[in-house]
């Protein structure tokens, strides 16, 4: 079975390193569109595709973000090479949770990482029932249906009452995904460790971002989040909620950017 994660390049750049992005649940890379395009253009700038979301396949066994850290690191390490510069993964919510499985598994693979509206901790005994609920719904109505509220869950209530264009950019992500990608994720994400020690031992380059309006991981998690990095910086983006790049996309390229050049020495 292919397991090959798809891949979208946004920009070739000019060899001063490779920026990986990983979206959250339950979209695809296509929530980066806006915002990858004001990423210094000096970076190499790719989406994922996570497993079983956008176009890509379902790998087989049993779900879980270790899966999914395993085919990310297989596409980094296609990445590496001695004259490829820096790598930096950013990851939102889910993607976050992928980020934080490879700083486990494989953290020479990464230079630098960006965790945005993202959790270290494992879920809690309810949530985590709920989202084998969910699978199961998803599963049964063989759509996506029963996830189609994150469209506005994830966005701030100001950007749901102002600007509905992107609560029906968010719609339309969600619905072209499929129920059994859906329902796998839920489950992967249900099985995740914590990756509270993993993310204290990781002593490189970290930034954390998160929309002010975050209501599902508010900016004082996020904030504890940057407390357990020696010398992580920490941003928090005005007028956005828990999809960040999606509402405010220049505004996250431009702390995404300036993080860069600050530990890495490139120049926007």
């Amino acid at each position: 079975m292919n397991e090959s994660l798809h891949v979208t390049e946004y920009n070739p750049g000019n060899g001063a390193g490779t920026l990986v992005l990983l979206h959250g649940f339950p979209v695809d890379h296509r929530m980066w569109d806006a915002c990858a395009p004001f990423v210094s253009a000096e970076w190499h700038v790719l989406g994922i595709d996570l497993p079983g979301l956008g176009e890509s396949p379902i790998p087989e066994g049993e779900p879980s973000l270790d899966q999914s850290a395993r085919l990310v690191a297989e596409v980094i390490v296609g990445l590496k090479g001695p004259d490829s510069g820096p790598l930096i993964c950013a990851g939102l919510s889910m993607g976050g949770y992928v980020a934080q499985a490879i700083m486990r598994v494989n953290p020479d693979l990464l230079d630098g990482v960006v965790l945005l509206d993202t959790r270290v901790t494992a879920d809690a005994a309810g949530p985590r029932e709920n989202r084998f609920k969910v699978a199961a719904e998803v599963e049964r109505l063989g759509s996506s249906e029963p996830v189609m509220g994150m469209a506005t869950a994830t966005l701030s209530e100001e950007t749901v009452e102002e600007r509905p264009d992107i609560v029906e950019f968010m719609q339309t992500l969600i619905r072209s995904q499929s129920a059994a990608g859906v329902a796998w994720s839920q489950r992967a994400m249900a099985s995740r460790e914590d990756s509270t020690e993993v993310v204290k031992a990781f002593a490189k380059p970290t930034l954390i971002i998160v929309g002010e309006d975050d209501t599902i991981s508010p900016p004082d998690v996020m904030m504890q989040i940057a407390r357990l990095v020696p010398g992580a910086r920490a941003e928090v983006i005005a007028h956005a909620g828990h999809m960040s790049p999606v509402e405010q996309p220049a505004a996250v390229a431009e702390v995404i950017n300036a993080f860069l050049v600050d530990s890495f020495g490139t120049e926007n």
